[in-house]
């Protein structure tokens, strides 16, 4: 009997611990703008910053965005911000302006440092 509660207690924790991995996406549940990677670089850290406000996410300690992982922030001061990316050296990797508005907005890191920016998922293109 114990080791049927002991199989059940591991396939729970696997369960939870993969839900989380399955989406490949981490940050805020409901996200205006998401930096989506599309390259073979490993992003360590990750700023947005407007005039109002500024974030900064450093993924080097947790789990580094790599390819095909999203990461989403909430900003509430609509209009302009730069995103920046840095990879796990510190090096600049990527820098965009971008402009929020009401419709969640789509960074994608692609190959040679170029970003695009879009409104619908990158990942269903």
């Amino acid at each position: 009997m114990r080791r049927i509660y002991g199989i059940a207690a591991v396939l729970l924790l696997a369960g939870a611990v993969c839900s989380g991995c399955s989406a490949g996406a981490s940050g805020t549940e409901d996200p205006d703008l998401v930096v989506y990677n599309d390259s073979t670089a490993i992003l360590g850290s990750i700023s947005v910053s407007g005039e109002g406000e500024s974030q900064s996410v450093s993924l080097a300690d947790g789990h580094p965005l790599e390819r095909g992982e999203s990461y989403g922030f909430e900003v509430d001061d609509l209009g302009p911000v730069w995103v920046e990316l840095w990879d796990l050296d510190g090096n600049q990797v990527g820098r965009r302006r971008v402009n929020l508005g009401a419709e969640r907005v789509y960074v994608t890191l692609e190959e040679h440092s170029r970003m695009t920016v879009g409104t619908t998922e990158p990942w269903r293109n």
